[in-house]
Formats: C-alpha cells, structure tokens, sequence
C-alpha cells in the first residue's frame, strides 16, 4: 500500500517528471514480485522497459537494469525461454558497455559489476530451471556462473553476499551437470 500511495502521489505531483515516474513504477513492481504477485510484476515491468527504452534508448543503465527486473519477472513466472532471450540480449549490451568504457550506473547501490553478474546469474537460471533444458544449456549455465565467480570474487572478494549467492548457483547448476541427476 505504501508504494502504491508513492505511485499516486508521484502521478499527482509530479506526472511531469518522467524518471520519477519510471523510478516509482518500478519500486512498485519489483515489491509485487517480491510478494509473489509476479503477474502483476510482469505487467509494470514490461511497460517501464519499454519506456525506458524509448526514452532513454536500449543502451542506457536504466534500460540495463530494467530489463534484468523484466528478465528476472519472467522467468519467476516459468517463462524460461523468453527470460532467457531477454537476459543474453542485455547481457551482451552491458558487457560491450563496459568493455568501451561506457557503463557507469547510475544507482549508487549498483555497480555495473554487479549488474552484468545479475544478468549472468538470470541467464544461467533461466537455462538451469527450464524442465526443457539440454545438457547444453546446462553446460552454459556452468561456464557462465565459473566466470560470474571468478568476476564475483575479484570485484567483491570471497564473502560478499553476490559471490556466496553465485558459488551456491553454481554448485547446484553443477549437479544438474552430473550424469546421474
């Protein structure tokens, strides 16, 4: 209910104000997914991307990080396959970003590290928890998560919270890997 007032209030006062409103939105949404009501989640989350697109182009951090909220809300509805898509293509922007320099996220609470090894991690997800997953994808999903650990780690060091999140994705993504599972 709070962020819901948030939202009305926002839309009250300051309808004008475009990235509040994205920014109110999407508070929104991801409480939604949080609290399980992904359906309602997948709605806001695919309007704010694709605002967040048109105004600010694919390229940007915003989009960046919309489309891991979008990708994450998918596949927590079982929507694998498309999830999947979604977070290779903002995986591969974020890291052509990054590799030319061009990524600085804005959020102080995220660091463009961080946001490439959340996509990462989304993917290797996605890949893993599809019942339709081949050997293959599970495969990608290991090789993606031993990278994300070895980013994880240097970026972050050994406990951080991001890379024990990632070792245990990818001890479990590794015994989907085993002959007999």
């Amino acid at each position: 209910p709070v962020l819901e007032a948030n939202l009305d209030l926002t839309r009250r006062h300051w309808s004008h104000d475009e990235s509040n409103m994205l920014i109110a939105q999407s508070n929104l949404a991801v409480c939604y997914g949080v609290l399980g009501r992904h359906d309602r989640a997948l709605v806001m989350h695919r309007a704010i991307f694709a605002r967040t697109v048109k105004l600010r182009g694919k390229n940007s951090d915003h989009a960046l990080i919309d489309g891991l909220n979008l990708a994450e809300t998918l596949r927590n509805l079982g929507r694998f396959a498309e999830a999947a898509t979604l977070a290779r293509k903002q995986l591969s922007l974020a890291r052509s970003r990054q590799s030319n320099g061009a990524m600085v996220v804005e959020f102080e609470h995220e660091s463009a590290q961080e946001t490439i090894l959340l996509l990462t991690r989304t993917l290797a997800d996605s890949l893993c928890q599809n019942p339709e997953a081949s050997r293959g994808d599970v495969r990608e999903a290991v090789s993606l998560l031993q990278h994300s650990l070895e980013q994880a780690r240097q970026t972050f060091g050994a406990r951080h919270p991001r890379t024990v999140q990632t070792e245990e994705k990818l001890e479990a993504a590794r015994h989907l890997e085993l002959p007999n599972s």
